[in-house]
């Protein structure tokens, strides 16, 4: 009796631990599932110059230069660039870097930004 009640628990002992390694590796499973369908994933860049004043003195505005896919164009922005930053942020836009690029007198800082493809 007490050999058929050991080997009853041994039994036991070794259906839960199958069946735990089964749901370990089936979850690791869709863990790496998922780590590969990120990885896959296709991003859009975008570049932003800081701002520059533009028009006449006696109507200045700022602006920025936004270069993506290829083309470049003139968005309006503040003294900062942050109102430039918002809108293309409302768009979908991530902020990845900003560096700095010593020209002649003026330093141009480059923000880039990207997005899921679309």
């Amino acid at each position: 009796m007490k050999n058929r009640t050991t080997r009853s628990a041994a039994l036991a002992l070794f259906v839960m631990a199958l069946g735990t390694t089964i749901l370990l590796n089936r979850y690791n499973l869709l863990g790496e599932a998922k780590a590969q369908s990120q990885k896959s994933q296709k991003w859009e860049y975008c570049y932003v110059t800081s701002p520059f004043s533009y028009g006449t003195s006696d109507n200045v505005s700022f602006k920025v230069y936004v270069s993506q896919g290829g083309e470049k164009s003139l968005a309006d922005s503040d003294s900062t660039g942050v109102a430039a930053l918002n809108k293309l942020g409302a768009e979908g836009w991530e902020l990845v870097s900003a560096s700095d690029e010593l020209t002649n007198p003026p330093t141009v800082t480059r923000f880039l930004l990207k997005r899921p493809k679309q």
